[in-house]
């Protein structure tokens, strides 16, 4: 008999056929312990090189998958494929090394589609590392307005200010504004508000 928490975690990484629209239940993941917990480990690890084990092994930080994901990385790198932020994000949270934290660094800084600039973004938020804090201020220069919003989003994250995911600080939304102005108002803003302020551990 399994958990509850199991199932949503079976269905979500290996059935649900809109994870990729709706995001994954890592929640459920986070809740596994002792068997179902090593049992997942194994599922994953199995289900490698597919980008919904990636995710998995990097949120149970499977420290076994590392020797695994680290030849997928190096792939994906001289490929410049999509899949390099996840195995970046992934074995930074198994392991940080600046190898992982540059390369997240090169996508946010030079991927040609916003999408991957966004993702390596996103994935920033776990790299608490004073490294990154440029690139994510140069990201607030981006041509893509959303790629600006979550860079803002992250450097408040990783300096530890608050913020409500479903009623964010204005100063978000003027940081993804068209108008050159209002935009530049919001990035002022925001570099005051993480100004002296040190990263979150």
């Amino acid at each position: 008999m399994t958990s509850p928490a199991f199932e949503r975690f079976r269905f979500s990484f290996f059935a649900d056929s809109n994870s990729a629209r709706d995001g994954l239940d890592t929640t459920a993941l986070a809740e596994l312990a002792g068997e179902e917990r090593a049992r997942a480990e194994d599922m994953l690890i199995d289900y490698l090189p597919d980008t919904r084990a990636v995710i998995g092994v990097g949120e149970l930080r499977v420290r076994r998958a590392e020797p695994l994901l680290v030849p997928l990385f190096e792939a994906e790198r001289r490929a410049k494929g999509s899949g390099l932020t996840y195995l970046a994000r992934a074995l930074w949270r198994i392991r940080p090394d600046p190898r992982w934290r540059a390369a997240l660094i090169d996508v946010l800084s030079s991927a040609e589609f916003y999408i991957q600039r966004m993702d390596a973004v996103i994935a920033l938020r776990d790299v608490h590392d004073r490294g990154v804090v440029p690139a994510l201020v140069a990201a607030l220069d981006d041509p893509q307005s959303l790629v600006r919003y979550h860079a803002a989003y992250t450097l408040l994250v990783l300096h530890g200010v608050p913020v409500d995911a479903l009623n964010p600080p204005e100063m978000l939304y003027r940081a993804m504004a068209d108008d050159p102005a209002r935009r530049e108002g919001g990035k002022r803003d925001l570099l005051v508000a993480i100004a002296g302020r040190q990263l979150t551990p």
